[in-house]
């Protein structure tokens, strides 16, 4: 069984070019995100220990976002709200990169989110048992509300070194990056519509420019979806 998947994710216009110069990708860290929901897809009810709940699991999130980071990725680059939340407006760049979906030993590596409509339910054993506690880690980390489900996100997860939880503890806006590399493999680069950058622009940045794809997105003339450029003359 294949074990790896083609993932995209996409970058604004102004940061493009750094990240594939550097062969890197910024990690999102899940305290300081636009989805203010990230990891507390949860209803903590409505008795007087909900308080408690609430403020244990949002200590324990504090604590997982210095010791844990995650790229995020999208199933496919032809959703023209992804371009335009996350590409700035189609001048931006999506790049496509092949993941692991599992280690070695067999566990995930790439988590897919799951999207629904409403909370999960958290009672008073998060206090206290560690197995309810595991699945509630597990529920947090792959679910999302459903109208984020546009990004059909599939999420990749890294964990910190010393020096880098050292860095994130003394500044939480400290900017943490993954290199490329065997489980981060570049494979394709589409250029938003209104993209100022260039194939031969990229190329001059990478040490391989033949082991990837380019493409110049375009919207569908039948389909609310953008497409590839196939005019050569409208090509980046």
């Amino acid at each position: 069984m294949k074990n790896t998947i083609r993932v995209y994710h996409f970058i604004c216009d102004h940061w493009a070019a750094e990240n594939v110069r550097n062969s890197r990708l910024k990690l999102s860290f899940s305290d300081n995100v636009n989805d203010l929901f990230e990891l507390m897809p949860f209803d903590f009810g409505y008795d007087e220990d909900a308080r408690v709940r609430r403020k244990a699991w949002k200590c324990a999130r504090a604590k997982h976002s210095v010791s844990q980071g995650f790229i995020s990725f999208s199933e496919n680059w032809n959703v023209p709200t992804m371009w335009a939340h996350y590409a700035d407006n189609h001048k931006g760049v999506c790049l496509g990169f092949d993941l692991p979906l599992n280690r070695n030993d067999g566990t995930p590596y790439a988590t897919k989110i799951k999207y629904v409509d409403r909370l999960y339910p958290m009672d008073a054993r998060i206090l206290t048992d560690e197995t309810y506690n595991r699945e509630m880690v597990k529920i947090a980390s792959e679910t999302k509300s459903n109208h984020w489900s546009y990004e059909k996100e599939w999420r990749f997860w890294f964990s910190l070194s010393g020096a880098e939880r050292d860095l994130k503890n003394a500044n939480s806006n400290q900017l943490i990056f993954a290199d490329f590399d065997e489980n981060l493999a570049l494979k394709e680069v589409i250029f938003g519509v209104k993209s100022s950058h260039t194939t031969d622009g990229f190329k001059a940045l990478l040490d391989q420019p033949d082991e990837v794809k380019f493409t110049t997105a375009r919207p569908s003339f039948r389909r609310f979806e953008m497409v590839p450029q196939l005019r050569p003359s409208l090509q980046k």
